[in-house]
């Protein structure tokens, strides 16, 4: 009988049984960096706390949390973090440093493993999970039973962000049958770093995609999946899961002139694959990737359907 947790929001996540098998195909991997106000310190690892019982009794891919500006006795005492090993996850302490170097840090962490797939995440990223949320914590079980050859096509790829258009009912509301029956990827380059899934490259003898280490401006998530599309990788938006984020105070701000910089700098370090800002005035602050992507990855897929098994 599934078991009903009332602490998730205005809606029980009901946690089944067994968490969902995957059969080591997955890892995953959370940049925690703990604020120095206390107040939003506590904040931040309640959540913690919260993302990682969601992970363990959802599924039971191997959690692995990477620790910046935390305390030794923090760590020591921590009643989530404690629980890791037990289920084939780690700890990594680094230093208080840019986002990016930690996410580097999370990535090559996953590309020196055996594991297919992983998921990379902030530390307030969750699914949304239940029968209106499509296939939700399911859905890396219902990868792992199909084929690996069936997602060949699939390097990158993150859930739909339902704080943007179009929303999750709105997708699937054009052709509910082929969502309700398939694994559905479409390409998209909107990627947010809250969480996405990355292929182990590694494993199948193709280079691993890190982002420039030394971006320190906005836009960590968008680098990935720049640098991504500049290596011949495909990014989808997968349309059966929902990104759910917890409430808390962030540690960025995402004004327009702050993404226009960071997007700037973005598109001169790409500017010989064709990356360029955005030439209309509403969207200036934006990137414009159809010359990147024509020279990039004109003849890879825009879609990957998979049946569900």
């Amino acid at each position: 009988m599934p078991i009903l947790d009332h602490t998730y929001g205005t809606l029980p996540v009901a946690f089944p049984d067994r968490p969902h098998q995957t059969a080591g195909m997955f890892a995953a991997y959370i940049v925690c960096h703990l604020p120095d106000v206390a107040e939003h310190r506590l904040k931040r690892r309640l959540n913690l706390h919260k993302q990682l019982r969601w992970w363990r009794q959802m599924t039971d891919i191997p959690v692995h949390v990477f620790a910046s500006n935390w305390t030794t006795l923090g760590l020591a005492n921590d009643p989530e973090i404690a629980l890791l090993t037990q289920h084939g996850g780690s700890v990594t302490v680094v230093p208080p440093q840019p986002l990016i170097l930690n996410r580097i840090a999370c990535l090559s962490a996953f590309y020196a493993s055996e594991h297919r797939w992983g998921i990379m995440m902030d530390d307030d990223a969750v699914l949304y999970d239940g029968a209106a949320y499509n296939s939700g914590g399911a859905f890396f079980s219902e990868m792992a039973r199909n084929a690996p050859a069936s997602y060949r096509d699939v390097d990158v790829f993150f859930p739909i962000n339902p704080a943007k258009l179009p929303g999750q009912n709105q997708i699937w509301q054009g052709a509910p049958t082929l969502y309700a029956d398939h694994h559905v990827f479409e390409a998209n380059y909107d990627l947010k770093g809250s969480m996405f899934v990355v292929r182990n490259f590694r494993l199948d003898g193709r280079p691993q995609v890190l982002p420039p280490a030394s971006h320190r401006l906005h836009g960590e998530d968008t680098l990935f999946a720049i640098e991504a599309i500049s290596k011949g990788c495909t990014v989808f938006r997968c349309g059966n899961i929902v990104l759910k984020e917890f409430s808390g105070q962030s540690h960025f701000r995402h004004s327009k002139a702050v993404i226009r910089t960071g997007n700037i700098a973005i598109a001169a370090m790409y500017a010989a694959q064709g990356l360029q800002i955005n030439a209309a005035p509403a969207r200036a602050h934006l990137l414009d990737r159809s010359a990147m992507l024509a020279n990039c990855i004109a003849g890879r897929p825009k879609t990957n359907i998979v049946r569900k098994p």
